[in-house]
């Protein structure tokens, strides 16, 4: 059969055959194949082997429900073909013509095989140049395969390296959005303590002055030095705000960022 090369034939023993086969779907319009088929019992695994995971179904669209449903092989009345793989084979294919087609061919080829076989010798001659030619490709291609491998270890680099920038550009981006929260609570409370200064400001400036107890005092005193702490915080605030602002724009002058990260954490 190899030398006329008219088809392939798979041997196996019988005792090594061990079928597993799904359960066939237990409806009219889904018949096992197996049940169809008339076979010497001596022969059940090899005909369950090939057979067993095939049924036959109405039409195509049945055909590939039960493909994906059971996990089965199936084929219809009009020779379309769903395998539980994906492959759709469709149209009726009669083998025996393919045959012989297939024999007729092996003949015209041999014919023809015998008129070419003394050509063949003149070509063998070429061959071996064309090996050698092939030779120093090959050596080429191995040069081109090692360099093509270092340029992907460079690209792998720089993509992990991409992707470590990426993640730290995030983290300093919320770390601004936190800072930027921080600038307006404090401003807000910046705010709200030169409001209550502005009135005892103006309570102090008032005749009543004299009246006051040394607690609001004190209190007075206390909150002077609150505002000027609070100022002090937002301003070193504004500044981490601009350093971070400008990270984010350039993601990487992270490399150097270390050099002022204790301060945003004293900060916080």
């Amino acid at each position: 059969m190899i030398k006329e090369k008219t088809g392939r034939v798979t041997f196996m023993p019988l005792n090594r055959l061990k079928p597993k086969n799904p359960p066939a779907p237990n409806a009219q319009d889904a018949e096992p194949l197996i049940n169809k088929l008339r076979y010497n019992g001596t022969y059940d695994k090899a005909f369950q082997q090939v057979f067993g995971k095939t049924c036959v179904c109405r039409d195509l669209t049945i055909a590939a429900a039960y493909v994906k449903s059971h996990g089965i092989n199936t084929i219809t009345l009009d020779g379309d073909k769903v395998d539980r793989k994906g492959a759709l084979t469709g149209g009726y294919h009669d083998i025996r013509r393919s045959r012989i087609e297939a024999i007729k061919n092996v003949t015209n080829w041999r014919t023809k095989f015998e008129t070419e076989d003394k050509r063949s010798k003149e070509v063998k001659a070429s061959i071996l140049t064309l090996e050698q030619e092939i030779t120093q490709v090959t050596g080429r291609m191995t040069v081109l395969a090692g360099q093509q491998n270092q340029i992907l270890d460079s690209r792998k680099r720089l993509i992990e390296e991409g992707t470590s920038l990426t993640n730290e550009k995030e983290k300093l981006r919320a770390r601004g959005a936190a800072l930027e929260t921080d600038v307006y609570e404090l401003e807000t409370e910046l705010s709200g303590l030169e409001a209550k200064l502005a009135g005892y400001t103006a309570e102090l400036s008032s005749p009543l002055t004299a009246g006051l107890t040394g607690e609001e005092e004190g209190l007075i005193s206390m909150l002077g030095k609150e505002v000027e702490k609070r100022r002090k915080d937002m301003i070193e605030l504004s500044k981490t705000k601009n350093k971070v602002s400008y990270l984010l724009v350039h993601p990487l002058a992270s490399r150097v960022s270390s050099c002022f990260s204790w301060k945003v954490a004293r900060m916080l």
